[in-house]
């Protein structure tokens, strides 16, 4: 029998007409029916009833329980699980622990939980359900442990030294809100800390001089908060709840090891048209929210798609704030994330941690997100492919390592639009791209880091494998300011290639040598230094070595004219219209949200043929006489000190703290 789409749309309507609301209560009972009168008393109940069009309302109070939704919802039809407007939802992967403690002396105690504390038994687990006993994939804090041990047997050879004692499981224990840092070994227990005993099964908590019994302990018993075990679920909207403590994984090799998979506290499984909105996800063990793919296996097409993920706060989590791997049309913004990565991933087969990362993104926007200080963590990394997607209108300042990370991919210009972001203070350089090709940074303003000791440079390019190629990106309109004021491209040859400068606002003189080309165009390095300098002098038709390159490794330095000059000579008329500016200076006040920059305006003649007009400035405004004239993000001001209030978005939270009751209105 044919079914028309006449008959199809009757049905939907009809079940949207029969759409229900199922009221949830801490004070409810799942033999109820779900109304306001009479409520259910957990989110799980009414996700095994929902269908497309209903909508799951949980009235304020404290959740514990892992939600798992059954089924999707449909075009115009979604299944919505919501918070009540002004009250606080608290979603726990944490129970709380009263056990009998024994005395260990010194300050410390030890107790073994017990087995029926772990509810989160997912079939998903290819491990245990029990966090406590899955060890961390890779080892937090710097430190090469048990897995990177093993590792090293499998032939790895990329490790130091390595202790196979030093092991960290994906446990938490939260004591008086606040989740307490675990120690590897039984003998770091000098301070307050605490440490679980894989022969033993009991956890050993340093009190010091806090007796157990008179403190709030929980400890995390679920490994996921809100993810489907089917996959491919589509049409779900996940609204105003606050999820914290979760025992997950970190996802080292997730592509090709399935039980470490990426797997936030919320997960949408390979799901579609997601609607994740004005929620707040801590203390996560390692990742807040993963949004597409979650392994090496390829179901539904290979992607996730058209998934908004949308004024939300991804704060104090223990690897990343946000991860996606393989997605198409994901939109990503207006969130604050912010302090990620606080167990200080770090090193070989640490890979998948910071504000966000993003594996194989299609055609995605991240927009106007407020991303900092997230510890030894880009606040943006792209990798693997990233055609048709923007970066744009994003705070990006403080984070432990780059601003904006790019790598692995082949591409000609102009493949991915990264413009209009505030780029500043973060400590290692502030755009750093390796092994990709295909970018164009448009109307930015890229400052480096005030730290003597960061080594950060405005710009770094450069070939580190095989991969994939170095070349084919543009700087057009930017506002380049700070210390150091550097930028590094590498020789065009070999796996390198041709860049585009020009309409830039430099922050330092014409002369001075802050233009360098580095010998990393391939691997190995294709010259050593004394034949790299001796080719670079010859092409600039210099007879003497500058003085400046005798304190240069890999790479020589230029000024302006030496710089067109090179460029010219490899095809390319760079900078020719761009300005210097040597007094610019930038401030930043961060309690305020506001920018001061003293900056020498100027409107350029002309515009470089680039195939992105940019019409509107950082605000969204439009710019004078819609003309794309100007450099740098905004489009106002002369020439003085001008004072921007940059974010006007979210509160931005003290560590610990939570925003105001009425904020996910």
């Amino acid at each position: 029998m044919k079914i028309t789409r006449f008959w199809i749309i009757v049905w939907a309507t009809l079940i949207h007409l029969d759409a229900r609301t199922y009221v949830v209560s801490p004070q409810g009972n799942d033999a109820s029916p779900g109304t306001f009168e009479k409520p259910i008393q957990t989110i799980s109940s009414g996700a095994r009833r929902a269908q497309p069009g209903d909508t799951v309302l949980v009235q304020g109070g404290v959740y514990r329980e892992r939600i798992t939704p059954m089924r999707g919802g449909m075009p115009g039809m979604p299944i919505t699980y919501r918070a009540e407007n002004g009250k606080r939802v608290l979603i726990k992967g944490s129970e709380t622990w009263k056990p009998k403690w024994r005395k260990e002396g010194k300050g410390i105690y030890s107790a073994k939980p017990d087995d029926h504390l772990f509810s989160d038994r997912s079939s998903e687990y290819l491990d245990h359900y029990n966090p406590f006993k899955v060890l961390l994939a890779s080892t937090p804090y710097r430190r090469e442990g048990k897995k990177e041990a093993e590792r090293k047997e499998e032939g790895d050879n990329r490790f130091g030294e390595t202790d196979d004692d030093i092991a960290y499981t994906c446990g938490q224990i939260i004591v008086n809100d606040l989740p307490w840092m675990e120690v590897p070994l039984q003998e770091e227990l000098a301070s307050k800390g605490w440490w679980y005993d894989q022969k033993t099964e009991r956890i050993w908590v340093h009190f010091g001089g806090l007796i157990p019994e008179e403190q709030n302990i929980e400890i995390t018993t679920r490994r996921r908060l809100f993810a489907p075990v089917q996959r491919g679920l589509g049409h779900i909207v996940v609204e105003g709840f606050i999820f914290e403590h979760c025992g997950n994984q970190y996802p080292t090799n997730f592509w090709k090891e399935d039980k470490y998979a990426q797997k936030g506290a919320i997960g949408l499984e390979a799901g579609y048209n997601w609607v994740i909105r004005n929620n707040l996800v801590r203390y996560a063990k390692t990742t807040a929210i993963d949004c597409g793919r979650v392994d090496g296996n390829t179901p539904y097409n290979g992607y996730s798609h058209d998934n908004l993920i949308e004024g939300n706060y991804f704060i104090d989590n223990g690897s990343a704030g946000i991860l996606s791997y393989g997605s198409k049309k994901l939109i990503i913004r207006n969130n604050v994330i912010l302090r990620n990565n606080t167990l200080n991933f770090f090193g070989k087969k640490r890979w998948e941690h910071g504000g966000i990362k993003c594996h194989h993104l299609k055609n995605g926007r991240i927009e106007g997100n407020y991303i900092a200080r997230n510890s030894y963590s880009p606040g943006i990394w792209l990798d693997n492919e990233f055609p048709g997607s923007r970066i744009s209108r994003n705070i990006i300042h403080h984070n432990g390592t780059h601003g904006i990370f790019l790598e692995m991919s082949n591409y000609k210009f102009d493949q991915l639009l990264v413009d209009h972001n505030l780029i500043f203070e973060n400590q290692m350089d502030a755009v750093y791209i390796h092994d990709a090709s295909g970018a164009t940074f448009s109307h930015n303003l890229i400052s480096d880091s005030s730290s003597p000791s960061s080594g950060g440079q405005l710009v770094r390019i450069q070939q580190v494998s095989h991969r994939a190629s170095t070349a084919n990106h543009s700087f057009f309109h930017n506002l380049f300011m700070g210390r150091l004021t550097k930028i590094e491209t590498n020789y065009p040859e070999f796996l390198s290639g041709l860049q585009r400068f020009d309409f830039n606002s430099y922050g330092f003189n014409e002369d001075d040598r802050n233009f360098l080309i580095s010998n990393k165009s391939d691997v190995p390095y294709p010259w050593k230094q004394d034949a790299f300098q001796d080719l670079i002098l010859k092409e600039l038709d210099y007879g003497k070595t500058p003085t400046e390159w005798k304190k240069l490794k890999n790479k020589v330095s230029m000024n302006m004219d030496e710089w067109k000059t090179f460029w010219k000579n490899k095809g390319k008329k760079n900078d020719l219209n761009s300005f210097f500016s040597p007094t610019s200076k930038i401030s930043y006040d961060e309690e305020k949200q506001e920018m001061a920059i003293l900056n020498p305006r100027k409107t350029l003649e002309e515009s470089f043929p680039s195939p992105y007009v940019m019409e509107k400035d950082f605000f969204g405004k439009n710019r004078i006489n819609n003309k794309d004239d100007q450099f740098g993000p905004f489009s106002e001001g002369k020439d003085k000190r001008d004072t921007y209030k940059i974010w006007s978005g979210l509160e931005i939270l003290k560590p610990h703290s939570l925003p105001a009751k009425d904020w996910n209105r």
